[in-house]
C-alpha cells in the first residue's frame, strides 16, 4: 500500500505528519506568520499551531492491538515495522524532535495544509535549518518522483528551489523559502507559489473571522484544527459559513470537536440547551450498548421531527390532520433516553444486513427501548388511543391490547413486528420487541437500578443537549456471546474470524458523540476512548 502511495499524497502527509502537537498547548489559530501565507479561498486548510515530538504519541498507538492488526494485514509483523516504513517513505522520522531538526524542520514555528482545489495542495513547514530541509525534499523528489535536477531562481526577492524530472518543460515540486517558512507546492502549484506568498493578510487566513470566531469559542487545548470556508468548495453556498474542526489526543482518548456559526436564528439551537429533567437512564436495559439521551426541550423539535421519520410518516400524519407538536412533542419533559442491545436471535451467518426498513426489520438483529416522561398523563394516554388510524396511512398497524394487567399498543409493519407502546403512570415506552416491551413494563414500575452507561462514560450523556455512547466493550462482549446457532450452519468460521477482530479491539473502550450550543453557532464533539494498558483485562 505504501509503495502506491501518490505522490501528492505524500507531500501533503509530510507536512501533516511533522505537524501534530505534542501537548496542544499553542494559542489558538497558531502563530500569525504561518496563517498568513494560508489563503481564504482554500476548500479546506489543517493548521498545526506548535510542531512538536510524535515520539510518545506514535509509540501508544504503535502500542494498540487493533493497530497491530491492521499492520499485519498489509504484510508487517507488527505496528512499529508498519510505521518505521512509513517513516522511510516520508524521508523523516517524525517521532524525534531531533530527526525533524536534521531535517530542518522548526518544530515550534508551526505548519499548515491548505486544498486549493483538484490537485493543487500547499503546505506550509516551519524552517530550522533551509539547506537541510532543502536536502530533505531533494532526496523525497528524486527518490519518489524521480525528479533529480534542481533549480534555484529568486522570485520577489525570495529563494524558489524547484525539481523537476530530466528534459521536463515544468518542475513537479517546489520550496519557496520565506523568512522563517516554506511554502512547498507539487505539480501546478510551484508556479504559484510566489504569489501565495504575498498574500494580503485581508485574502489569508490571517483576517478570517469565522474561524476566529470558532477557535475562540472551542476549547484551548488542540493538537491541529482544519477550517472548511462556506459558499463553495467542500460547503456549498446556502449551508454553513464555516467549519472548524480541532483534533486532540491525549493518552486516554483522540477526540474530535466541531464549531459552525448557525445561519438561522439563535433561538433554534434553544433546543439543545440543557433542560432539568428526570433521571431515566436507570430504567434501560443493562445490555444496552447503544445509549442515546436528549436533554433538551422536546417542543423545540418541532421543525426537527419531519427529518427524523421521513417523508412517509411525516406525511401521512400531516394529511391525517394529527397535531404531532401540540400532542406529543409539548407534552414530552426533557431527559428522554434510548438504549439499543443486541437480539438474542440475531442471525449472522448471512453476513450483515441491508440497512433498508422496507426491506430488513432491524429488531431481528437489535432491541429497542426509549423511556420518556410525560407532563399530562391523562392527555398523553388520549394521544396513544388517536395512533391506530394514523399508522395505518404509512403501512403499519397499531393495536391496542393487554399485557400483564397493562394496556398496551402493539406495532406490526409489512416486514414484521415493529416498536410497541406504553404508559406506566408518568413514563412512556417505545420498544421492541415484545419480549423487551414485557420486562420493561415491570422495570418502569420499580426504582430505577444502576443504569445502562458505565460510570467512566456517564458524563458524555450529561452534559451535551443530545449525547450519545457506543460502549465498544459491552457491544464486543454481546457479540461473543451469542449461541453458536446464531451464526447459521458452518458459521463456525465467522464466528472465530469475528471474535478475532474483536479481540484486536480490546484497546478500544467507546465512543461518544455530543451535540449542544454555544452562543450562536452549532457545536459537536466525537470521541474515542481509549483502554489505559494498566485497565486492561489480563486475560
Amino acid at each position: 500500500m505504501l509503495r502506491r502511495a501518490p505522490q501528492v499524497l505524500l507531500l501533503t502527509l509530510l507536512a501533516l505528519a511533522v505537524s501534530c502537537s505534542r501537548c496542544g498547548k499553542g494559542a489558538p489559530g497558531g502563530r500569525a506568520e504561518l496563517r498568513r501565507f494560508l489563503p481564504r479561498a482554500a476548500q479546506a486548510v489543517i493548521v498545526v499551531p506548535e510542531v512538536g515530538v510524535l515520539g510518545e504519541k506514535l509509540a501508544r498507538f504503535q502500542q494498540l492491538k487493533l493497530t497491530s492488526f491492521a499492520a499485519q494485514l498489509e504484510g508487517f509483523p507488527n505496528a512499529e515495522s508498519y510505521v518505521n516504513a512509513a517513516m522511510r517513505q516520508l524521508g523523516v522520522d517524525v517521532r524525534s524532535r531531533a530527526a525533524l531538526e536534521a531535517a530542518g524542520i522548526a518544530p515550534e514555528r508551526g505548519a499548515g495544509v491548505a486544498m486549493l482545489g483538484p490537485g493543487r495542495t500547499l503546505s506550509v513547514l516551519g524552517v530550522k535549518d533551509a539547506k537541510a530541509l532543502e536536502s530533505t525534499f531533494a532526496s523525497l523528489a528524486r527518490n519518489r518522483l524521480g525528479a533529480g535536477e534542481r533549480a534555484e531562481v529568486k522570485v520577489d526577492g525570495h529563494s524558489l528551489v524547484t525539481f523537476r524530472r530530466r528534459g521536463a518543460a515544468l518542475p513537479v515540486l517546489g520550496l519557496l523559502f520565506v523568512e522563517d517558512y516554506a511554502l512547498v507546492g507539487a505539480g501546478a502549484i510551484v508556479g504559484e507559489l510566489g504569489r501565495l506568498a504575498a498574500l494580503p493578510p485581508e485574502q489569508s487566513l490571517l483576517q478570517e473571522p469565522v474561524l476566529s470566531d470558532s477557535l475562540s469559542r472551542l476549547p484551548k487545548e488542540l493538537d491541529l484544527y482544519a477550517f472548511l470556508p462556506g459558499g463553495g468548495g467542500l460547503l456549498p453556498q446556502g449551508t454553513v459559513q464555516g467549519l472548524t474542526l480541532t483534533g486532540l489526543i491525549t493518552p486516554d482518548a483522540v477526540t474530535v470537536r466541531a464549531d459552525a456559526p448557525w445561519p438561522d436564528r439563535e433561538a433554534t439551537l434553544a433546543v439543545l440547551d440543557v433542560q432539568k429533567g428526570p433521571e431515566l437512564l436507570g430504567y434501560l436495559p443493562a445490555d444496552s450498548f447503544l445509549v442515546a439521551r436528549f436533554a433538551g426541550d422536546p417542543a423545540g423539535l418541532d421543525g426537527v421531527w419531519p427529518y427524523i421519520v421521513g417523508a412517509q410518516v411525516t406525511r401521512a400524519v400531516q394529511e391525517s390532520g394529527f397535531d404531532f407538536r401540540g400532542e406529543v412533542l409539548q407534552n414530552l419533559k426533557s431527559g428522554a433516553v434510548a438504549g439499543v442491545s443486541l437480539a438474542p436471535t440475531v442471525q449472522l451467518g448471512a453476513g450483515v444486513p441491508a440497512l433498508d426498513l422496507r426491506r430488513t426489520n432491524p429488531f431481528r438483529f437489535v432491541q429497542l427501548a426509549v423511556i420518556t416522561e410525560v407532563k399530562d398523563p391523562k392527555r398523553a394516554a388520549a394521544t396513544l388511543e388517536k395512533l391506530p388510524p394514523v399508522a395505518e396511512r404509512f403501512g403499519a398497524q397499531v393495536r391496542p391490547a393487554e399485557l400483564k394487567g397493562q394496556r398496551v399498543y402493539l406495532t406490526s409493519y409489512r416486514q414484521g413486528e415493529g416498536a410497541h407502546l406504553a404508559q406506566v403512570g408518568e413514563r412512556l415506552v417505545l420498544a421492541a420487541p415484545q419480549s423487551r416491551l414485557e420486562s420493561l413494563l415491570g422495570t418502569l414500575a420499580g426504582k430505577p437500578g444502576a443504569g445502562a452507561v458505565a460510570p467512566e462514560l456517564a458524563k458524555a450523556l450529561e452534559e451535551p443537549g443530545l449525547g450519545v455512547v457506543l460502549d465498544l466493550r459491552r457491544f464486543a462482549q454481546a457479540v461473543k456471546d451469542l449461541p453458536s446457532e446464531a451464526w447459521g450452519l458452518g458459521g463456525f468460521a465467522i464466528k472465530d474470524t469475528t471474535v478475532r477482530w474483536l479481540e484486536a479491539t480490546d484497546d478500544l473502550r467507546a465512543v461518544t458523540f455530543g451535540l449542544s450550543r454555544k452562543q450562536r453557532a452549532l457545536q459537536a464533539e466525537l470521541s474515542l476512548k481509549l483502554v489505559q494498558p494498566q485497565a486492561r483485562d489480563p486475560k
